[in-house]
């Protein structure tokens, strides 16, 4: 008699390094554990504190792994979306030398370069397929690794905001949605069908700016507006295909900003909520764990 092989799933303790909190997450027993701690006012460049923040958080979670996934971000990490001939992962390998050169400013010299083939859109021409090419500097993603393992983490991977955001609200996803991950300085913008990536960007406005009273508040959430039109009128443009979102989430610390749902809404004709991420998980009510369970739920199937 054959005893049927269950797949055991990896477990991983998410870790969002924001601007103004460290999160920890991780899935364990049909329940999150998450906590969160401030950020140093020196952020990354002061190490020593750093390495504390991510330690405390990864201890209060209660979770007694090591391995743990982060995600890069910042102006000088680089994404891009191509659309690609179809080809076997063999053909890409080899033929993404070009491609960076194309793409990538300076190529992929003092750059961590990785890429991945992503499910294809419904609208994607049967001979092409998407690709998401990514690079972060070569300095940054190894003081992220000397990082964690001061903290007594093994970092086992680095991931990127918009994967990981996908992976949070997939219970949530309709056929097309815009994802707006609100920090406390940036905000991520991602486009997604259902639950895939098709164009993300970082936008300079965060949950600081955006919950200031008057007028600065004001024109802040008006400027985000035009930072969602612009993104959507680019995005129709280059890939030569509709894109009407069916909703708007809100996540990140600043989700929950007094008045922006309604603002959106109104100006955007879209219904606009707050997401739950890891729906379909016993997800959390709270959107600033949105990251983070989505990095502890890499290589998880939603």
């Amino acid at each position: 008699m054959r005893w049927p092989r269950f797949r055991r799933q990896p477990q991983y303790l998410g870790i969002d390094l924001g601007t103004t909190a460290v999160k920890a997450a991780v899935y364990q027993g049909r329940q999150w554990l998450t906590a969160s701690v401030p950020s140093p006012q020196g952020g990354l460049a002061d190490t020593q504190a750093m390495v504390a923040a991510v330690a405390e958080a990864a201890s209060r979670t209660g979770w007694r792994g090591r391995r743990a996934v982060t995600a890069v971000s910042g102006e000088r990490v680089i994404v891009r979306y191509l659309r690609l001939p179809r080809m076997t992962p063999e053909e890409l390998k080899s033929g993404m030398a070009y491609e960076i050169e194309n793409y990538l400013p300076t190529g992929a010299r003092d750059m961590v370069v990785d890429w991945t083939i992503l499910d294809a859109d419904p609208g994607t021409d049967a001979g092409q397929m998407p690709v998401l090419l990514a690079a972060a500097p070569r300095e940054q993603v190894t003081s992220l690794y000397q990082l964690f393992h001061a903290a007594g983490l093994d970092l086992v991977a680095i991931d990127l905001v918009p994967l990981a955001l996908c992976r949070a609200l997939a219970g949530e996803a309709g056929d097309s949605t815009v994802i707006i991950d609100i920090g406390g300085r940036w905000s991520n913008l991602v486009l997604a069908r259902e639950g895939r990536p098709l164009f993300s960007r970082v936008v300079a406005i965060g949950a600081g700016e955006l919950s200031q009273p008057g007028i600065t508040g004001s024109s802040r959430m008006a400027e985000m507006v035009q930072e969602i039109r612009r993104s959507l009128e680019f995005y129709r443009s280059q890939a030569g295909t509709a894109f009407n979102p069916e909703r708007i989430i809100l996540t990140g610390g600043g989700a929950q900003v007094e008045g922006l749902v309604d603002y959106y809404g109104e100006e955007l004709g879209v219904t606009v909520i707050i997401g739950r991420p890891g729906t379909g998980f016993n997800g959390s009510p709270d959107p600033a764990l949105a990251v983070a369970m989505g990095l502890a739920l890499r290589e998880r199937e939603i």
